[in-house]
């Protein structure tokens, strides 16, 4: 299966803008995020219950959210995500941070340090996750290991420098102890005669040497050590008997040990092969329900999500849950309310069919694998075992007993990122049908911030172009104002979405698969379209509004959209010095010919032309040397935090400074106090847009007299 580098990052900030630029910022450090940004308190609880995420970036600021707070949260869901703390702190602080359980302490800048940091947290948090599944891969091999001894009819037991560690019943009894406790912690020399303990005492010496060397460098067959050993053993009444030791090299509890089997010839093949097939049994399935066991069925899984991704072959995982058996238990104890799980579990394996994998997950849940693409078979099977449970009464020592099941669905297809996320995932399905009363079934219906690359281009797709049929994309308007008082009262309209569902969905989220797909040039027209509209019923009710409207790159290099900018202009009767077209300044480096003709186009229609995001390269007047614009948009980076950093205004004045000498006017975006308003006067810049003047919304009220 790929490998997934994605990291699943969760910005904490009070200011959604400032969470923007820093995942920017983090994406040109090399980085490949799918963030999320939470701003209020209330949203990151709801958020780190509802996700897995690998990086938590925090910043002290967040009304009503305290840090110690978050790592509460964070503890109480047993999250192992890295908690990073951007802020400037003194180290004691940072210690006690520390103490808290926030993984680092960082300043909010430069953006490469916070970027290494990221690369490091997540590399360690993968390898600890790492770490974690083959701890359990370790401790499944070893139960295995146990049950193969404890299965065996040779006599098998584990040394460690000498000392027996670990036997089973053959071995204490082929030298006639009781119990293991008799031989565990018993020198293996004492159980073989004195003629043959210093030819067992080099065999085991030249052994041991042969097994550290082969660590270090591979053996070929020519030189390993013979491995059986013909001596005389030593039963605990004295009597002596042939035997023949076959040594191995061996593991146990992570220490090298050496193990010994003494075969028992007396068995013959057929016994051979029944003992093989019990083996595989135990290895297989749970012995108290006969359903396949959880490490086999984790195996099945992985199987499963492989086909899927690799071969398209879907299928249905469902987390089965019964109802309150906690309750149960506390009623029969542990013995009976086991014998109600086993009639439960006889009753489930009768209503699945033969193409569902049916497995004791743990305890009373159990889980299943349905090799099917078809929801209503899935959900079919899911009622049936439902409602079978539902109506089952169990008779446990004199006593009746009912009870029901919660049961989550999800569909494994191309896009699952892997048989932990689908555990993940239909286990929290599971768990809102049990928030919604239980004895129900809950399909997992996965979000954007699920969704591999293929599917989510496929879903925003279908979500972009049902938006626009149903009405369910908006604009919102932003005001932004001339400090030198001029007459138009000037908006910058922003795309939105509301899902089915009725949450507003931002760009940031919509826009790239919309562009990977080529879907973001059905948005432009749209947006073109309904802000020619709205801006021309405004004009008519009187207001003086002239609008910003953004391009995306297929607008720019798209030969159709002058005609579809004219057909509007004429439609709605509107002036084209009342519209101003706006795109990335990487963008238009990036499609520089082809802006280049847009722009002339433009501006025989007579419509202005603004570039965003400038003024954060090396030499960012060079675009102008290709590009007619009328407006700058200036970057993040040059205006924030400029009341307080001298570098950052000495850099503002000089970029507006060179655009007054090239008559273009400049646009100073995210002013969110008003401190900053008097270095932005004398600075030059014509106009200002933030939050300080209003928050973008549906509604275009904005009293432009107070700045005239």
């Amino acid at each position: 299966m790929k490998e997934n580098n994605i990291i699943q990052l969760l910005l904490v900030n009070h200011s959604e803008n400032e969470s923007v630029e820093t995942s920017n910022s983090l994406r040109n450090c090399g980085l490949t995020l799918r963030p999320k940004f939470v701003t209020q308190a209330e949203l990151f609880e709801k958020e780190i219950n509802k996700k897995n995420y690998d990086i938590i970036l925090f910043t002290a600021n967040v009304v009503d959210l305290k840090i110690e707070t978050a790592l509460n949260q964070l503890k109480k869901i047993n999250s192992d995500a890295a908690f990073i703390l951007l802020s400037n702190e003194s180290p004691q602080s940072i210690l006690d941070f520390m103490e808290q359980g926030v993984t680092a302490v960082i300043p909010d800048e430069p953006e490469e340090l916070i970027g290494l940091i990221i690369k490091k947290e997540y590399n360690a948090l993968k390898g600890l996750r790492s770490e974690h599944i083959l701890s359990k891969q370790l401790e499944d091999s070893e139960i295995r290991c146990q049950q193969l001894i404890d299965s065996s009819r040779d006599a098998i037991a584990y040394i460690h420098e000498g000392m027996h560690i670990l036997s089973n019943d053959p071995y204490y009894k082929m030298f006639g102890y009781e119990s293991r406790e008799d031989i565990e912690a018993m020198p293996v020399m004492d159980l073989v005669s004195s003629g043959d303990s210093d030819k067992l005492k080099e065999s085991l010496r030249h052994y041991s040497e042969f097994n550290k060397q082969s660590l270090s460098k591979s053996s070929t067959s020519e030189n390993n050590p013979d491995n059986a050993l013909k001596v005389k053993g030593i039963k605990d009444d004295g009597t002596e008997f042939q035997m023949k030791m076959e040594f191995q090299p061996a593991s146990m509890s992570g220490e090298e040990c050496i193990q010994i089997i003494i075969r028992n010839d007396g068995i013959n093949q057929k016994a051979q092969e029944k003992l093989q097939e019990k083996l595989a049994t135990l290895n297989s399935q749970c012995q108290e329900t006969g359903l396949y066991n959880r490490r086999f069925f984790l195996e099945y899984l992985e199987e499963t999500v492989i086909d899927a991704v690799n071969n398209d072959n879907n299928a249905y995982l469902l987390y089965i849950t019964l109802d309150k058996f906690i309750d149960i238990k506390e009623k029969l104890g542990d013995i009976n309310s086991d014998q109600v799980i086993v009639d439960l579990a006889k009753l489930i394996k009768q209503t699945c069919d033969e193409n569902t994998f049916l497995a004791r997950y743990e305890s009373y849940r159990f889980a299943a694998i349905i090799k099917t693409d078809d929801e209503a078979v899935a959900l079919k099977i899911a009622e049936n075992i439902r409602k079978t449970i539902d109506d089952h009464i169990a008779d446990v020592s004199d006593k009746s007993v009912t009870t029901t099941c919660s049961i989550g669905i999800l569909l494994i297809n191309s896009s699952t990122n892997g048989s932990q996320s689908s555990l993940t995932y239909v286990q929290r399905a599971c768990t809102q049908a049990i928030e919604q009363g239980g004895n129900q079934i809950h399909l997992h219906i996965p979000d954007a911030s699920e969704m591999g690359d293929k599917e989510l281009l496929k879903f925003w797709s279908n979500e972009i172009t049902s938006a626009i049929k149903q009405h369910r994309m908006f604009l919102v308007f932003q005001p932004f104002v001339n400090l030198l008082g001029e007459g138009s009262e000037n908006f910058e309209l922003f795309i939105r979405l509301r899902n089915e569902q009725g949450d507003t969905i931002f760009p940031r989220e919509f826009l790239p698969p919309a562009e990977a797909s080529g879907h973001s040039i059905h948005i432009d027209r749209w947006i073109i379209a309904e802000a020619m509209r709205t801006l021309s019923e405004r004009i008519k009710a009187g207001y003086n509004n002239r609008f910003i409207i953004k391009l995306t790159s297929a607008s720019l290099s798209d030969d159709k959209v002058i005609a579809w900018v004219k057909h509007n202009l004429e439609r709605y009767e509107l002036k084209p010095d009342s519209v101003i077209f706006q795109a990335k300044a990487s963008q238009v480096a990036d499609n520089l010919r082809q802006t280049q003709h847009l722009t002339k186009q433009l501006k025989h229609l007579g419509c202005f032309f603004s570039i965003e995001h400038f003024g954060s390269d090396v030499n960012p007047f060079t675009l102008l040397k290709h590009i007619n614009v009328d407006f700058l948009k200036l970057d993040i980076n040059l205006v924030q935090d400029i009341s307080k950093n001298a570098d950052r205004l000495t850099e503002l004045n000089e970029v507006c400074a060179q655009a007054n000498e090239l008559n273009v006017q400049t646009i100073v975006p995210f002013v969110e106090e008003a401190g900053s308003l008097s270095v932005i006067w004398q600075s030059g810049a014509h106009f200002i847009q933030g939050v300080f003047l209003q928050e973008a919304s549906e509604s275009l009220d904005f009293d432009f007299s107070s700045f005239s």
